[in-house]
Parts: structure tokens; C-alpha cells; sequence
């Protein structure tokens, strides 16, 4: 016994209780070093060993979790997992299986961690992933002095999201968790490992369980709305539930956002608070790959053909009765995927389709994000489907409207595989196509060109929708609607003349109203015939047309 305890692999070393010196030597010839950590707590000194502290924090008194919102099968197999671990006379201790609890971020995995080591009646040493070292041979030893502090102080070993540890082969980055599972696998106490999802080794030996904590139901997120906010207007709480699909832990956070705003103001929490909060806590991941945008105009300002317009309140009415139709009338049992809402506008530059994106993000009272394909698309063989994955999940949990501006460059038709950059490119393509069908939310695509779309990406669309370039009777009330009524305007401006002269689209037409305004301000406040023809016939050669004749004359 006394041989097994001096090996390399003995309880000594292995817990960090005494250091082996020069592995040149002979093993009878190394020096043994008394770990300071030893000396500590023969002095008396028992608190959580210094280095041990940068890693991981001791919770001595574990909260039970009695309000957790967990299925009960899944709270019995944690707690039950743990209790095996913790049982010293089974006979196959060392073989019980450890927990994994799996989830999205704030579904109560550390929670219940914590919860399983109160009813074993254990202390909780959980130990920040994030904060151990990336080197194999470093991080094996912070996890063996973990373990070491988890049994002086008769602790669960609470592993915090272990996934981070994953490597990447295209960055030259090394996998850890091998590393770290096979100290894990001979610890002799217990231990609950929390990640987004289960990533255990195969060929590591040691049994695990897996728990999954899914985001929470509808009426579960009820529940969590009105715990965290107090008392207030139910339907809020209800109108928060249906909206955002969200953890108890984003929940909790936004909560608390919601009324800071509402204090702020001195009055009851609205549900452009609740806006706020959650997103909040989940624009982090999408403003890394795309913009949030904000429309000042209205319905009133935009000028399209009747046919166009009837589509586009279809559109509208397709997600503000959605439940009714999926739900209520059992439609959902019928469709098994592609319950989101997905649009093409297609249609020359400045005809009006960021706009439009805009204009109903604002009628759901929606946040609208405008994908930046330049961060999007990586070089890296993967990264491009993990930014996609990142995107739709935040943007799904966050309700938000995600719109691919100019979407040719991400989801043009694809190619023969001629080489390995079709292969990798074809795949970021299929990849769009399944999380396109599998969101539920609102996608719109834009593009000068339908035809440039992949086809089955088109086939899948549940609106494809032209914006045509305006007629002259539209670019006459284009013009009068980019006047706003505060304006400086002369008398008898000749609309019909600048629509007849200037065939441009809306966004041109604004641009050049803008321009007039300032050409106007310089000659001294009031906008003219004069100031507008000046102003088109420079946008005019901007698109690079040709004019005949003097500009200022109709």
C-alpha cells in the first residue's frame, strides 16, 4: 500500500500534497517536495487553497432549489447520480456515473448542480472553466488541486461549462477536455460537470448521465416573468412569455433591466422595458455579426404598387395570427418544419426593400438586425456555420427580425465541387438552409437580383415579393412624400416635371430631396423648383445617367 501511495500516480501526487522533482532522474533518485498547500494546514490554516481560488469558489451552504422549474424525472436523475457518487459503500464507487447537465445558457444548470449537492449534503466547489489555463499538462494540475480542495472540504466538484474546452484543429487550438475528463474520471468523490451540450470522451471509461435542461415552456416563463418582475399587469407577463423564448436566468437579468427603466421614469414596467432588458442580455451575440436598426418612417411614406402593398399586409398578418392558425387550429401538427416567416424582396437599388424590413419590424414592435456578411463568412473551415448557429439562437430567443441585406454573397445558387473551397462553401449553403427552416422567427432577404438566389433556398420562401422601379405617377408622390411638412417649400413645385425628367427610384429620390434641402439652406431657407432639379440632376450622373440639356429646365 505504502508503494502504491509513493507512485507517480499515488494519492500524494495526484493530489497535489507532494511534488515530484526532475523527471530525468530515476524515480528512487527524484526529490519529494512538501506541497505548501501540506504546510497550510498543519499551521491550521483551513480555507480554500490560494491557487485554487482563482479557478473556482466554495459555496458551503448549497441552496436546496426548491423553486427551480425542472422536470422532476430530470431533477431525481441529478440528484439521484450525485447520491451515487456520494455513497462510499457501494461497491462500484468509483464506476458511478457523473452528471452532465446540459443547456442553453440560464436554464438552471448550475442551479441545480448546486441543488444536488445540498441533498447529498455537501458543500460546492465549482470550478470557472473559463478561468483554467489552456496548456495540457497546466490544466491537469489545476484540476487535480480542485479535486484535492473539493475532499478536504467535503465538496461537490462542480465542473462550469466544460464545453469551453474544445479544440479546433483548422487554429491549431488543442482539445482539452481529454485532458481534463481523465482526471475527472478517477476522482473518488462527486462530481457534476454543466455544459451546453455532453462532449465526454469515447474512449474514457468512466459512466456518464446525461440531464437536459430545455428552455423553459410557455407557462413556465410566465411563472418566471411574474416572479421576477413583482406584481403587474398579467397580460405583460403573458405578452413576455409568448414573445421570448428565453431562459429563467435571461428572464431574471432582463427583469431586472426592465425595472430599472421603468424606475427611472417613475412608472409602472411597460413592454418597451421588457424590450430592452432582454435584449440587453442578448444583443452580445448578435451586434459581433450584425447591426440592430432602427425606422423613423412610416407606412404612410412608403409608394408601392397596390399588388405589392397586399402582399406585404399578408406578410403581416401571417405572423400576428400565426398562433391562431398553428396553434389553436392544429395546423402545427401538419407543417414539420418551417413555421418561421421567410421573405425575398428582390428589386432594384433604392425601390424600398431595407425600408419595408424596417417598417414591419416596427409594426410587431420587433428589434430588426442587419446581418454584416463580411464578419459573417469566415475562412476558417466551421466558423461560418458556428456565427450562423450564435445568430439564429440569439436572434430566435431575442424574437428579433434578422435581415440579409444584398444576400447574394451568402446565399447564392450552389456550385459543382471542383475543389475543396466548393465543398466547404456548398456546406455553409446547406447549412443556411436547415436553420433558415428549423427558425421561427422572421428572416428577410434582400437582393438586386432573384435569380442569383440558390433555388432551394427560393422554394422555401414563404414570400417572394418584387419591389419594381417607380412608374412617373409613383415618383410624383415619391417626391411630395420626402417633403416633410416643416419644410421651407415654394408654391407650384412641378412634381410631375421631376418624375417625368428624373427616372429614378425611391432611395434615389431621397437622397436628392435631402440635397435640395441643404442646397436650399445655403441660398437662404426656402426649397425650390430650382434646388430640387439641381439636386436630381447631380444624384442623376451619381448613377452614372447621362442628362440632356439644361437640368434646371423642365
Amino acid at each position: 500500500a505504502a508503494a502504491e501511495e509513493l507512485a507517480e500516480d499515488g494519492r500524494l501526487f495526484r493530489h497535489r500534497l507532494a511534488e515530484l522533482g526532475s523527471a530525468e532522474l530515476p524515480l528512487l533518485a527524484r526529490p519529494v517536495r512538501v506541497a505548501r498547500r501540506v504546510l497550510e494546514l498543519a499551521l491550521g490554516r483551513v480555507r480554500l487553497d490560494v491557487d485554487v481560488a482563482r479557478i473556482a469558489t466554495l459555496v458551503n451552504d448549497p441552496p436546496a432549489g426548491e423553486h427551480l422549474l425542472v422536470e422532476p424525472g430530470t431533477r431525481a436523475l441529478v440528484l439521484d447520480a450525485v447520491r451515487r457518487q456520494s455513497d462510499t459503500l457501494s461497491a462500484s464507487y468509483v464506476w458511478a456515473p457523473i452528471p452532465w447537465i446540459v443547456g442553453p445558457p440560464g436554464s438552471g444548470r448550475v442551479s441545480l448542480a448546486l441543488a444536488a449537492a445540498h441533498h447529498a449534503g455537501k458543500k460546492a466547489l465549482i470550478v470557472r472553466t473559463q478561468a483554467l489555463p489552456r496548456v495540457p499538462e497546466e490544466i491537469v494540475r489545476a484540476l487535480q488541486a480542485a479535486l484535492r480542495e473539493a475532499l478536504l472540504f467535503d465538496a461537490a466538484l462542480v465542473i462550469r461549462d466544460l464545453d469551453v474546452l474544445t479544440g479546433d484543429v483548422e487554429r491549431s487550438i488543442p482539445d482539452l477536455i481529454p485532458h481534463a475528463a481523465a482526471v475527472l474520471a478517477n476522482h473518488t468523490g462527486p462530481v457534476i460537470i454543466t455544459a451546453v451540450r455532453a462532449l465526454w470522451p469515447a474512449g474514457n471509461d468512466r459512466p456518464i448521465v446525461v440531464a437536459e435542461l430545455p428552455v423553459p415552456n410557455e407557462a413556465d416563463r410566465i411563472t418566471l416573468w411574474e416572479r421576477t418582475l413583482g406584481p403587474f399587469d398579467a397580460a405583460l407577463a403573458r405578452d413576455a412569455a409568448s414573445r421570448y423564448r428565453i431562459t429563467g436566468g435571461v428572464i431574471e437579468k432582463a427583469a431586472a433591466s426592465a425595472r430599472s427603466h421603468a424606475a427611472g421614469r417613475g412608472t409602472p414596467v411597460e413592454l418597451a422595458d421588457l424590450r430592452a432588458g432582454v435584449r440587453a442580455q442578448l444583443e452580445p451575440d448578435l451586434i459581433t455579426l450584425a447591426r440592430r436598426i432602427e425606422w423613423q418612417q412610416t407606412w404612410d411614406d412608403l409608394v408601392l404598387p397596390d399588388d405589392v402593398v397586399d402582399e406585404l399586409y399578408q406578410m403581416l398578418g401571417r405572423v400576428k395570427h400565426r398562433r391562431t392558425v398553428l396553434d389553436d387550429w392544429g395546423f402545427g401538427r401538419k407543417v414539420a418544419k418551417g413555421v418561421g416567416i421567410s421573405a425575398l424582396f428582390s428589386g432594384a437599388p433604392g425601390t424600398g426593400k431595407t425600408m419595408v424590413a424596417g417598417l414591419i419590424a416596427r409594426e410587431l414592435q420587433l428589434d430588426l438586425y442587419q446581418i454584416d456578411v463580411s464578419r459573417m463568412v469566415s475562412k476558417w473551415v466551421g466558423e461560418t456555420e458556428k456565427n450562423l448557429g450564435r445568430l439564429f439562437d440569439a436572434a430566435a430567443a431575442g424574437h428579433a427580425v434578422l435581415l440579409f441585406d444584398e444576400a447574394d454573397s451568402l446565399f447564392a445558387k450552389r456550385t459543382a465541387v471542383t475543389s475543396s473551397n466548393d465543398r466547404y462553401a456548398n456546406l455553409e449553403v446547406n447549412y443556411l438552409l436547415q436553420r433558415m427552416e428549423a427558425f421561427e422567427g422572421i428572416t428577410i432577404l434582400t437582393t438586386n437580383l432573384e435569380t442569383s438566389i440558390d433555388e432551394a433556398f427560393r422554394r422555401r420562401l414563404a414570400f417572394r415579393i418584387q419591389f419594381p422601379v417607380p412608374e412617373i405617377e409613383e415618383r410624383k408622390q415619391l417626391w411630395q412624400a420626402m417633403l416633410p411638412a416643416e419644410a421651407r417649400i415654394e408654391r407650384g413645385i412641378d412634381f410631375t416635371g421631376l418624375a417625368e425628367r428624373f427616372a429614378m427610384s425611391g432611395g434615389y429620390i431621397r437622397n436628392a430631396v435631402i440635397r435640395a434641402a441643404y442646397l436650399a439652406a445655403d441660398d437662404g431657407g426656402v426649397i425650390t423648383t430650382r434646388h430640387l432639379q439641381r439636386a436630381a440632376a447631380l444624384e442623376y450622373t451619381a448613377m452614372g445617367k447621362i442628362i440632356h440639356g439644361d437640368p434646371t429646365t423642365l
